[in-house]
């Protein structure tokens, strides 16, 4: 695809909201207290009704991840904001990525979500680097480094329990 193409394609205004829905969770990421929390509890129903292996999840996980980064670009260009509350695609995401491979039961769900807000909220490490970068590739990146976190956190702890 061409450059004029690719700029024709942004330039249609229905794929700009489409992708503004997209970044903000369908609306989620609009209410006005915690909707980083909010769009990863949103993810929680996603988890249960796919599963957490198998091509529905994967395929889910893949879409989220190719339509994160622009629907993220395009909300940040539409509030001019470097790192917008209302964008919570990439808690969706970063949520995904964590609960791959973990079976669903309440009490997963509940040790995963706590894993990831903190991770999420306290960046550590390569995810501090990444949240001090500008640009949309990096409000994305920072949530899925939490999502690694988050995972890593679980399987340990449910190793060491098990």
């Amino acid at each position: 695809m061409g450059a004029a193409q690719v700029n024709r394609f942004r330039g249609n205004r229905w794929v700009r909201k489409g992708l503004r829905a997209v970044a903000t969770g369908f609306g989620i990421g609009c209410i006005p207290v915690a909707p980083g929390t909010a769009g990863t509890l949103a993810c929680l129903p996603l988890w249960y009704w796919t599963g957490a292996e198998g091509p529905v999840h994967y395929l889910l996980l893949c879409a989220v991840l190719l339509l994160s980064v622009p629907a993220a670009r395009e909300q940040m260009s539409a509030t001019r904001e470097k790192d917008p509350g209302s964008v919570v695609i990439d808690e969706i995401a970063g949520m995904l990525l964590a609960a791959t491979g973990i079976p669903w039961s309440f009490r997963h769900a509940l040790a995963l979500f706590l894993l990831f807000r903190v991770f999420d909220v306290f960046k550590f490490g390569p995810a501090a680097w990444i949240d001090a970068k500008e640009g949309p590739v990096y409000v994305v990146a920072d949530d899925l480094v939490a999502g690694i976190y988050a995972a890593l956190a679980f399987r340990g702890i449910a190793w060491l329990t098990g």
